[in-house]
């Protein structure tokens, strides 16, 4: 246990110690990303849902990671930049003069009233990857496949507004956890749905 900010066991000063970013948006601020969320098809996605998780994304990366206002630029930025019609975010993010790109895909989605008043259960699952526009290549992860994130709200009290708030942001903590050091008591989102596998290894690592 920890007493008034002193690492009693050895394994607590761990506990608070920030883990190493796969990739380390705050130490490249020469580069400006372009968040691009958008949902497919087959998702069901409400149509307030990418903005939603864009909104959640950029708020995170101001006041969580620190990362410069003039650094995060949002899709429809993108699209209102004039030029032809981009045809790809790599390509949106070049008329923008971002050099980076935040792709997320929301892939499964619900969001259900209950028959308790004032009650919703939900879930948003997305997939997302971080390219490097001059190069093309994914810098995170490093897998190059899009790392995917399962946010499942059983019961929830509140609006339908604020669940999807809720299911927002807890997306974005899970895919920004990973681009900017963060301490490891903070890496866990209660919300997040995940094997017992991989809540070991993220509990080891």
């Amino acid at each position: 246990m920890c007493l008034a900010g002193i690492a009693v066991f050895s394994g607590c000063a761990d506990y608070y110690s920030k883990r190493t970013p796969e990739y380390n948006l705050v130490s490249n601020q020469d580069k400006k990303v372009l968040i691009w969320v958008d949902a497919s098809r087959s998702s069901y996605a409400d149509a307030d849902a990418p903005d939603a998780v864009a909104g959640a994304i950029g708020n995170h990366l101001l006041a969580r990671a620190g990362i410069k206002p003039h650094n995060i630029i949002y899709r429809d930025e993108a699209m209102r930049a004039g030029g032809p019609l981009p045809e790809s975010p790599e390509a949106a993010a070049r008329q923008v003069g971002a050099q980076l790109v935040l792709m997320v895909q929301i892939e499964d989605y619900e969001l259900l009233s209950m028959r308790i008043r004032n009650f919703y259960s939900g879930r948003m699952m997305t997939r997302s990857l971080l390219l490097d526009v001059q190069t093309g290549q994914a810098v995170w992860p490093s897998s190059g496949v899009g790392k995917v994130h399962d946010i499942v709200i059983e019961l929830g009290e509140g609006n339908r507004r604020r669940m999807l708030s809720r299911m927002a942001d807890s997306t974005a903590h899970c895919i920004l956890r990973n681009l900017y050091p963060i301490g490891k008591n903070q890496y866990r989102n209660s919300d997040e749905r995940m094997s017992f596998q991989e809540a070991f290894e993220m509990e080891t690592f």
